[in-house]
């Protein structure tokens, strides 16, 4: 089964079976929840399941032949209409839900997610906050481990997006000898601070005019978070510059 167009589904909402089981109903036309489940290689229980939820979600239907429940999947064109649709819809309510935002006047917005997919639309939010600032977006950086995923993210997507469009960057750095850290010293404005005080395994950047991430890439509690803070921002700054300040003064 292709795993890019899994891919594709799951990011549209599917779940990897729920992605399996329509690009099985899709191969099949309509078929038996039992030959469903056989083609997809999962359990028929669950394969049952999944399709009652879809049929819920208006993606699958069923019909009786023989006193058998036949099941099918909405076209692939329809269901990208429809999520186009509900594009639409969200973008016209975005003033509405932005208004709601507001009420909340100066308190922190937090965000956080674990799954893969986000840490990519975080670092998107960075570049695209980053992009109209004259000023350079700030990193506290030590990550000793970091998942495959993420690794692979960064270099192949990241990096190449940052250089492109040229943002300036200053960061601080712990005594670490790993290729993101060697990024950092060759491409960004780093300070190295070889102290082992300093002991940071994560990233946390300072972006945009009022936003933090909090970054943890070890696949063990692999998860991020934002926080939008105009305190806070500029607190970190603050710290920051400290930082910077005394450390060159020390040396």
């Amino acid at each position: 089964m292709d795993s890019e167009l899994i891919t594709t589904l799951q990011n549209y909402g599917f779940s990897d079976k729920e992605a399996k089981i329509y690009l099985t109903c899709l191969e099949l036309w309509s078929s038996l929840a039992s030959t469903i489940a056989r083609r997809a290689e999962i359990n028929r229980g669950t394969t049952y399941s999944i399709l009652e939820d879809l049929k819920r979600r208006g993606i699958a239907s069923e019909n009786m032949r023989d006193e058998l429940k036949y099941f099918s999947v909405l076209n692939p064109e329809l269901l990208f209409k429809r999520e186009e649709e509900k594009y639409v819809k969200m973008k016209e309510s975005l003033p509405d839900l932005l208004a709601i935002t507001q009420k909340f006047g100066s308190r922190p917005k937090t965000q956080f997610f674990e799954w893969f997919e986000w840490l990519k639309k975080i670092f998107e939010e960075v570049l695209l906050s980053s992009g109209k600032m004259t000023s350079p977006y700030l990193s506290f950086v030590g990550t000793n481990k970091m998942d495959p995923r993420v690794e692979a993210y960064i270099y192949d997507e990241f990096i190449p997006q940052r250089a492109k469009i040229k943002i300036k960057t200053k960061a601080i750095m712990s005594q670490d000898q790993s290729k993101y850290m060697e990024y950092h010293k060759k491409s960004h404005n780093t300070l190295i601070v070889d102290t082992p005080l300093f002991d940071l395994w994560n990233e946390i950047v300072v972006y945009g005019t009022n936003k933090v991430a909090i970054l943890m890439y070890d696949t063990a509690e692999m998860s991020w978070l934002t926080i939008e803070s105009q305190t806070l921002h500029d607190g970190l700054t603050s710290l920051f510059d400290l930082i910077r300040d005394l450390y060159k003064k020390k040396k």
